[in-house]
């Protein structure tokens, strides 16, 4: 068995064997990790195979007999990831108790799987099944959720494939005649799952928390060896906590608090003065670590803020474009003719507050932020077709 594997196997054991998980016979189990852990094991992605699936579930070649049988043969495991998606409860097993050197989940894993499912979900919308194409991808949005686990990364994860499913079901809505039913079922899955939101807030709590869990004496020096790859700052943080008294830790921990307490607070304000106040925070930090001691554990610790708040608005943009666009596709199959402007109410522009702006086009309607996205200086536009 590779290292690998045997990292996955050691994980499943402690999801599937802790004290209160419900019987070994019991299937579906009552915790969605048990089954994602398995289906990660199971599943052998095939180098020559992979981008022959990303081409596939973009839309770039057609389907293929060896596309047919390559999903055919891993139907258990496409199987077994649908099935986690019904449960409600996730839980990885995780030891957060190890800081920032918390042992996370297989996310390269879960890429493939997701890439795997996309063009299943493809497959059956070309075979003329719709509903179960999209189907497929309300799944996809519930295994977001379920790896948003409290390390930034797995958040990031989710976040890469919350963004890849908008894709398919932007694809899948512009290639289909638009369908009453099927958009009101669309709208209330959508709904559902808004009741629990893919947020960046729990990542920010437990960042916080991690970092105080590493700053401490007996930890903060395999943290340091694992998180940093700038060499000369390592050898530097790694001198210092080598003759550092409990004072250095007590003021490392009160300015990393303190840090945080504006992070949080930037990200709870509207995004152009969110975006300008956290790299404002970046900029001292990266003064002050230079002159003030104090500071050297949170320039450690500090992811770039700015771009992972950056990429939470984006793919909030997403999401709210695509509702709206499901608003349009829905006036559409009533009336038979494309709206003359988005009815109000509907989710806002992130970058600006304000509504989407809308316009139809020959193929179909775009929608454009209000707002730029400023690490671009561009808005984002949204492009949907209509078959007519």
């Amino acid at each position: 068995m590779t290292t690998k594997k045997s990292h996955l196997m050691g994980l499943l054991c402690a999801v599937t064997f802790a004290p209160w998980a419900s019987p070994a016979a019991a299937y579906p189990p009552d915790n969605a990790a048990v089954l994602y852990y398995q289906a990660f094991m199971l599943y052998q992605a095939e180098d020559e195979i992979k981008p022959m699936l990303d081409d596939y579930w973009h839309g770039r070649i057609e389907r293929n007999e060896t596309l047919e049988a390559y999903l055919a043969k891993n139907r258990p495991v496409i199987d077994m990831v649908l099935d986690a998606t019904r449960i409600d409860r996730c839980d990885w097993g995780l030891d957060y108790a190890q800081g920032t050197e918390v042992l996370l989940p297989p996310h390269n894993q879960a890429r493939n799987v997701f890439f795997l499912i996309a063009a299943e979900a493809t497959m059956q919308f070309d075979k003329g099944h719709p509903r179960t194409a999209m189907e497929h991808c309300i799944a996809m949005y519930r295994m977001a959720r379920h790896l948003n686990e409290r390390p930034l990364i797995c958040y990031l994860v989710g976040v890469a494939i919350n963004a890849a499913t908008h894709k398919c079901v932007t694809r899948f809505l512009s290639r289909m005649p638009p369908d009453a039913e099927m958009l009101t079922w669309l709208q209330s899955e959508l709904a559902e799952l808004d009741k629990q939101p893919f947020s960046i807030g729990p990542v920010l709590k437990w960042k916080r928390e991690a970092a105080i869990v590493s700053m401490a004496p007996d930890k903060i020096g395999n943290a340091v060896q694992a998180g940093l790859d700038d060499c000369d700052f390592k050898t530097k943080v790694l001198e210092l906590v080598r003759t550092a008294d409990a004072q250095f830790y007590t003021r490392n921990i009160a300015y990393w608090n303190d840090f945080m307490d504006h992070v949080e607070a930037a990200f709870a304000i509207p995004y152009p003065q969110a975006y300008a106040k956290l790299g404002e925070l970046s900029k001292t930090l990266s003064a002050d670590c230079d002159t003030n001691q104090d500071a050297v554990l949170t320039a450690c610790f500090a992811p770039t803020f700015q771009r992972v708040y950056a990429l939470s608005i984006r793919l909030a943009a997403d999401s709210n474009a695509l509702r709206n666009a499901i608003d349009v596709y829905s006036s559409y199959a009533k009336t038979g003719r494309l709206p003359d402007a988005l009815p109000a109410g509907l989710p806002q522009d992130p970058f600006s507050g304000e509504p989407f702006q809308y316009e139809k086009t020959a193929s179909g309607f775009t929608l454009r932020c209000a707002g730029k996205d400023l690490d671009k200086n561009e808005p984002y536009t949204f492009e949907y077709g209509v078959k007519k």
